[in-house]
């Protein structure tokens, strides 16, 4: 079947990490088709979303088709989108567990800048692991629905550096299930302003460094914003509670105050991961 299919006109190579989906309606933007005539050309015709890296229903032969529509190997089309390479594995047809919803990359908009330099001017959406969620050659933050620059909080910047180091050293999921629960009680600081004066402070001072959210509540920063700002203190947390000694130790809320720069007392109750 794949012999009869001749490589597209144009064939753009994929972004590394994108989305199957991403990747599928670029070539189809590029080659002036609908996605759902493009997606008949692979296999089964479906409507795929840009954000969507689901290969349940995808076929060995599908990623033949494709790899002969592009001109290129099944083998690189795996390297830049791998959840290719787990066709046929019957745990990909089952609903995800909680542990990894919880640890699942978020698909975001790759740096537009990057992709600028690229010479990519379509969308390009990629799964984006916590941890990768600057972009340090441009100083962007990728994690929310807008691309802040970081050049006014360099220590969201040192922070990320921190996060990658603490990833390369400890065990996936821990580490990120770790980065999720700081990320989570910050937040929950943040909205209720149960948090220490000092770190409210901090992070009202990066709030009003992004500037204006001209979408947005003026008076409840969205998710996305508080994730940001908040950001430097979860990177702490997340060494914390991704530290087997300090897991469960009696002394550990002390340790996190210490650690986040704060007196002891000023730091809210259940700080436990």
């Amino acid at each position: 079947m794949t012999t009869r299919l001749r490589v597209l006109p144009l064939a753009p190579p994929p972004v590394h990490g994108e989305t199957i989906g991403s990747y599928l309606n670029r070539l189809a933007d590029a080659n002036h088709l609908t996605i759902g005539h493009f997606s008949s050309l692979i296999g089964p015709s479906r409507q795929h979303r840009r954000d969507d890296n689901r290969v349940g229903y995808w076929t060995s032969e599908g990623l033949m088709r494709l790899a002969a529509l592009t001109g290129r190997t099944s083998v690189s089309l795996i390297h830049s989108m791998p959840p290719l390479g787990t066709l046929g594995d019957p745990i990909r047809r089952l609903p995800l567990s909680v542990t990894e919803e919880v640890i699942e990359p978020r698909r975001r908009p790759a740096c537009r800048l990057c992709m600028a330099r690229r010479h990519i001017r379509g969308l390009v959406v990629r799964s984006t692991p916590h941890h990768e969620g600057v972009c340090h050659r441009h100083h962007r933050w990728l994690l929310g629905d807008e691309q802040h620059s970081l050049t006014r909080l360099p220590e969201v910047v040192r922070a990320n550096r921190r996060h990658q180091r603490i990833v390369r050293r400890g065990t996936h999921p821990s580490t990120a299930l770790a980065y999720v629960d700081a990320r989570d009680r910050l937040t929950k600081w943040f909205t209720n302003e149960v948090g220490s004066p000092p770190l409210l402070q901090r992070w009202h001072r990066r709030l009003n460094l992004l500037g204006e959210d001209p979408f947005g509540d003026p008076h409840r920063p969205s998710a996305s914003r508080i994730e940001l700002v908040t950001y430097p203190e979860a990177v702490v947390l997340t060494r914390l509670f991704a530290s087997p000694h300090w897991r469960g130790h009696s002394c550990l809320p002390a340790e996190a105050a210490r650690r986040l720069g704060i007196a002891p007392d000023q730091m809210p109750l259940s700080t436990s991961p």
